[in-house]
């Protein structure tokens, strides 16, 4: 509480000073001023400018720039903290200072303990005090009495985090661990020095200070613990008369604070110094030299001011009078510690990313921009209002210079590399490298080289777990069904499922072998399309690990234009699911194994290279013929059949009794997540595992899965069987029968010389795994042979 008895020593000055330049000036003004009096300097007394130096620093509002004033004084006021991101200095002071107003409002009470009127009147105590003006009759007006042997002033009654805010640098040296070193004084003994390693610094002065008019304090207790260091002395510490008596402790001590101080003023000639408790204020260019007096020793506090804990740069100042000031370099150097980038572009434009964990986030710059900087004003009352208007003001103008002194920075997403495998998650980037046996290792994003598209992963925490999960039983279940999973044959399939997934999880990618994984079902038969299998949780499993584009079979068209133009670098997998039958898998051979050009409607087409290109994933319910003389099909499409373990009457939701993903708690991700680095891990040590079918009858059903087509087809063969003995035909013998003027389905055209050959050939490898008699075989005249088995 202030007290209002108190004469205000500044005000006092002011009617005198005036008064009396007034007078030595003989103005004739009618009103002379106080702002009269200071202009007439040659009246001015030694006295008098340093209570007008004491003015001038006042009126520049010094606290307006002390976080703790600033970040209090808010909260008081509105109820409001601002952000603690911005607080420079010790934060833990500044919640015990929140915690504190919040005790006082529960009582209805308030807390405010930064006094502007308390913090004047010790301002202007100080000037006088180290300018030689002070004299003893200003003692009551400044409220300096001694208690005791302490002496108490306008410097033992501000705040710690305050008396640094003075027109002039000051230190203080104060008694080293003062009164364990007056307890050794009492005692001859020498614990001074690591007392505080037995009983840290709190518990000791609370031991000190207990007496019997605290509630539960008790001698034998207190003897106790201090015996820890002082053995049989404790007793003399914790005197009987001590403890019965409040402050006993600190009243007997206090005598040895006033004698040592007395003693250093004394023996290091100071003329203008402060007493505080068991220190000693001078200003910071005073030299002591004696400071070790016996047992006792001074040392010197540096830093009055509250230490600056948080280096922080803001967009702007703001002077006493409201006048906010910003720059292009106050906005860019603000923008760079708010992690933003500028990304450098062909056409030229301002293009920024809000950089968080390398994750590629664009700002809208033009119309955001304001409202992320009002956000980080700290600021309140009018002052908050001065510095949203000038940013609003600048938007388009010292904010975009801003923006250019930005260095700008080429957008490169993070690529694996052929030995090493990592991900993005929310408590850091995991990895690791082949060469160190797959051992799993965490770095900070500060130390990965290139940028993550937004994705789910990144809010996701990982912990490594070698638990089998849902994710991985799945697979288990849709590569070999029922099947004994320990067989070794079984076991070679399970392997290669789990290569091929570990492939697609896997961003790196090798131009010498970059197929294309195409998901069908085991025993598909192009009529009734059993779907269900599970193929379509294989690509959302890649979406929870990869930026992925995903398109139904039917949107893509490979000869439509603009079939890339949604495709973007970020993305590193290209889904296309559920393909109709008769899909064009020819027509990705370049796509697969060279750049892709994106048309993007109305604009140049741009060129994704190979190396950036995404890894291609065909999903269907129609079988998919496979030529074995075709090696350039073969080499860029490996497929891998799903059992039908799973169906529309028993689908992995049944199993599992949750959704996919959807459901999965933490532990659930973890073990999906340390599924996936095993696999990666499995195909970097043994290559993508291809799993060999036979696929004679899927050849017959992808070609002949039209009835007139299938029917039409056998009535031709069966004319040809019935001529020739030993029978032998070609392409253009069966091209002859078809196209006979007595047959009706000539015109339809059929069969040609361009697909004839296909359809002769599938034909012939069912016919001569299904017919024990004999076989047909395709010899260098270009003909097919019957031959006896």
């Amino acid at each position: 509480m202030e007290d209002k008895n108190k004469a205000d020593v500044m005000s006092d000055w002011k009617a005198e000073f005036t008064k009396r330049v007034q007078t030595e000036s003989k103005s004739r003004k009618e009103t002379f001023t106080f702002y009269d009096a200071i202009k007439k300097e040659n009246h001015h007394t030694k006295r008098d400018k340093v209570f007008l130096s004491v003015v001038s620093f006042l009126n520049s509002e010094p606290l307006k720039n002390n976080d703790y004033v600033k970040f209090v004084s808010c909260y008081i006021t509105t109820g409001y903290k601002l952000n603690v991101k911005y607080f420079r200095n010790n934060l833990k002071k500044l919640k015990e200072y929140y915690k504190k107003v919040d005790e006082a409002n529960a009582k209805g009470e308030t807390f405010n303990p930064f006094s502007i009127k308390a913090y004047k009147r010790y301002v202007l105590f100080m000037v006088l005090k180290f300018r030689g003006e002070y004299t003893s009759d200003l003692d009551e007006a400044f409220g300096v009495q001694t208690v005791g042997h302490r002496e108490y002033n306008p410097l033992t009654n501000i705040p710690s985090v305050l008396r640094g805010e003075l027109p002039f640098e000051v230190k203080e040296y104060d008694i080293k661990r003062a009164f364990p070193t007056f307890i050794d004084i009492e005692l001859n003994t020498n614990h001074r020095a690591n007392i505080y390693d037995t009983l840290n610094k709190k518990t000791f002065a609370y031991l000190l200070n207990s007496n019997a008019t605290n509630g539960g304090a008790d001698r034998n207790t207190i003897l106790k613990e201090i015996s820890k260091i002082y053995g049989n002395d404790s007793d003399k510490v914790c005197t009987l008369e001590r403890f019965q008596t409040k402050g006993g402790a600190f009243l007997d001590f206090s005598k040895y604070e006033k004698e040592y101080i007395e003693r250093f003023v004394v023996e290091n000639n100071l003329a203008h110094y402060v007493r505080l408790h068991d220190g000693v204020f001078v200003l910071q260019e005073t030299e002591c030299k004696t400071t070790v007096f016996e047992k006792v020793e001074f040392s010197i506090k540096e830093c009055i001011k509250p230490p600056i804990e948080n280096e922080i740069v803001n967009f702007y100042t703001i002077d006493q009078n409201n006048k906010v000031y910003t720059s292009p370099t106050m906005y860019a150097d603000f923008f760079i510690q708010e992690n933003f980038l500028r990304i450098s572009t062909p056409d030229d434009k301002i293009f920024l990313l809000k950089d968080t964990n390398n994750v590629v986030n664009f700002f809208n710059h033009n119309t955001d921009i304001v409202g992320f900087l009002k956000e980080n004003i700290i600021e309140f009352g009018n002052s908050f209002d001065a510095v949203a208007d000038t940013i609003a003001r600048e938007n388009f103008s010292v904010i975009k210079q801003g923006f250019l002194l930005i260095p700008s920075i080429e957008l490169q997403y993070y690529t694996d590399t052929k030995n090493t495998f990592g991900l993005p998650f929310k408590n850091g980037f995991y990895y690791f490298e082949i060469n160190d046996k797959g051992i799993l290792k965490r770095k900070e994003y500060t130390d990965v080289k290139g940028f993550f598209a937004p994705h789910e992963i990144q809010s996701r925490e990982f912990k490594y777990t070698d638990e089998v999960g849902m994710f991985e039983q799945f697979l288990i279940r849709v590569s070999i069904g029922l099947k004994e999973p320990e067989i070794q044959d079984h076991k070679n399939i399970i392997e290669s499922f789990k290569t091929m997934f570990g492939y697609l999880c896997h961003n790196y990618k090798d131009a010498t072998k970059n197929p294309c994984i195409v998901l069908t079902d085991m025993d598909a038969d192009d009529e009734t399309r059993n779907g269900r299998r599970g193929k379509t949780l294989i690509s959302k499993a890649v979406q929870e690990v990869q930026e992925s584009i995903i398109k139904g079979g039917k949107e893509f068209d490979s000869g439509y234009t603009h079939v890339f133009a949604d495709l973007e670098k970020k993305h590193n997998v290209y889904i296309i699911d559920d393909v109709p039958a008769g899909f064009k898998y020819d027509d990705l051979y370049t796509n697969i194994l060279g750049d892709i050009s994106c048309q993007r409607k109305g604009l140049k087409a741009e060129a994704i290279k190979f190396q950036d290109a995404p890894k291609f994933v065909i999903t269907s319910n129609w079988v998919v013929p496979y030529d074995e003389k075709n090696a350039s099909t073969n080499g860029r499409f490996i497929e891998y059949k799903f059992t039908n373990y799973y169906n529309t009457r028993h689908t992995p939701k049944d199993e599992f009794k949750c959704a996919f993903f959807q459901d999965w708690n933490s532990d659930e991700w973890n073990r999906f997540y340390s599924f996936v680095f095993r696999c990666v891990i499995l195909y970097l040590q043994k290559g993508i595992i291809k799993t060999e079918y036979n696929k004679t009858n899927d050849n017959y059903k992808a070609y002949f899965s039209n009835d007139a087509i299938h029917n039409e087809f056998h009535n031709c063969i069966t004319v040809l069987m019935s001529g020739t003995t030993p029978f032998e035909f070609t392409v253009s013998d069966f091209l002859r029968v078809y196209n006979d003027k007595e047959n009706p389905l000539r015109f339809e055209k059929m069969f040609t010389t361009k697909n004839t050959k296909k359809l002769i050939d599938a034909w012939v490898g069912k016919f001569n795994t299904e017919n024990k008699d004999y076989y047909f075989e395709y010899n260098n005249r270009r003909k097919w042979i019957k031959v006896n088995k």
